[in-house]
């Protein structure tokens, strides 16, 4: 296939929008006689106008030839195998150029090439062109390529139209390519969220039949691409896409019904998906626990209320309804033991809040976990209107711990 190539004059590429440490790999790798093409969502963002958060390279070189011209890299992955180019700050993403999924694998070896009986690729290690490579990527728009040779865009695809058209494309047949990775189906959803894309209908409706696939995808995978959700900037409008194509209820079994069954509980959802977004914007990092926290908070005090009423003191019962919840949910997203422990904290330290007499207030201000617990108690009260003299008494006494404070 003879792919679109745009001369310099005709993008808005620029090697100064690019991070050097990227601009330093390509051109050591055009230096020792190999190919080396920007790739991916870098370009993808800043034909956008969009500031992207990390810059990827494709390569002919193979992972062990990357290793040796590059003493700051590392090889990782055993489905993928990439090289991590190592700088100070940043780590530059390379692969080699990959060929298509083998008709018939048992030509392969299985370190280099395997997959599950429904189609799931589990080992990936064939190298091709760059053709090649550009097809097998998930979307049209992820699919470009920007040459540092002579500074051209290389579209084997059809991304550039895509993303003049504003869609968000499935290279091949969606219902195989989501059945190779299913978590493209998630990737989808974000992509059309946070670039205000619409999914092609084709994919749309794939999405739609194969959303029990996600049950085949890495757990820990899943909860990378969780954190990429509802950090992106864009939250609210991901999980719109997400509730469109009824991913959340493979993705959150539980808790996708509970919210399902009352607008107050789905409203809460949108209102903590705002928040995040507002303080994204605002430069603000939210760590996951604390995301954790507020995205399942009404759950969890629903899934307390009723331990409590089993006989559970109101701290236990807050505490092990976030073990319920969250390590139930490890099949699907596996939520790492410390994140656990922490959303734990964040819920069952609430009740402190009430507790306004003697020295309690000043040993609980000094206390490690004040702050998000804070955030927590604060975001609901003003959610649900509810403790708020209790909210503006404790807003008074952070201040005052912290000279100027936050503003409440």
């Amino acid at each position: 296939m003879e792919p679109v190539i745009v001369q310099r004059a005709n993008h808005n590429i620029s090697r100064k929008n690019i991070s050097s440490a990227a601009v330093k790999v390509l051109y050591r790798l055009k230096e020792e006689g190999f190919t080396a093409y920007l790739a991916g969502g870098g370009v993808r963002d800043l034909l956008l106008e969009r500031n992207p958060k990390d810059f990827d390279v494709a390569t002919d070189a193979t992972p062990e030839q990357i290793r040796r011209i590059f003493r700051n890299c590392r090889l990782v992955g055993r489905r993928f195998r990439l090289a991590h180019v190592l700088f100070r700050g940043e780590t530059i993403e390379t692969s080699t150029f990959r060929a298509p999924v083998p008709e018939d694998e048992s030509t392969h070896c299985e370190n280099t090439f395997r997959t599950s009986e429904t189609g799931f690729v589990e080992r990936d290690n064939i190298f091709g062109t760059p053709e090649q490579d550009a097809l097998r990527r998930d979307f049209t728009i992820n699919a470009l390529f920007y040459n540092i040779s002579d500074f051209t865009l290389i579209d084997y695809a059809g991304g550039l139209k895509d993303l003049e058209e504003r869609v968000v494309r499935v290279i091949g047949d969606p219902d195989r390519r989501f059945a190779e990775d299913p978590v493209r189906m998630i990737r989808a959803a974000r992509f059309a969220g946070t670039l205000g894309f619409d999914i092609e209908p084709a994919a749309y409706d794939a999405i739609c039949r194969n959303k029990e696939l996600l049950a085949h995808a890495s757990s820990s995978r899943m909860y990378e691409e969780v954190q990429k959700l509802f950090f992106c900037g864009h939250a609210k409008e991901v999980f719109l896409w997400l509730e469109r194509t009824d991913l959340l209820h493979p993705m959150f079994h539980d808790f996708s019904h509970w919210i399902d069954e009352d607008k107050a509980r789905h409203d809460w959802v949108i209102h903590t998906l705002e928040q995040m977004d507002r303080w994204r914007k605002a430069g603000l990092r939210v760590h996951p626990a604390l995301l954790f926290a507020l995205i399942f908070g009404e759950y969890h005090e629903f899934l307390a209320s009723r331990l409590e009423e089993e006989g559970q003191s109101p701290q236990d019962a807050a505490r092990n309804a976030v073990q319920e919840h969250l390590r139930g949910m490890c099949d699907n997203v596996r939520v790492p033991k410390q994140v656990i422990f922490q959303v734990g904290d964040i819920m069952a330290n609430q009740g402190r809040f009430h507790r306004t007499k003697g020295r309690h207030p000043a040993r609980f201000l000094h206390n490690k976990g004040f702050l998000d617990a804070f955030l927590y108690f604060k975001f609901a009260s003003r959610a649900h209107d509810r403790n708020l003299d209790l909210l503006e008494h404790w807003v008074v006494l952070h201040r005052e711990q912290h000279g100027k404070g936050e503003r409440a």
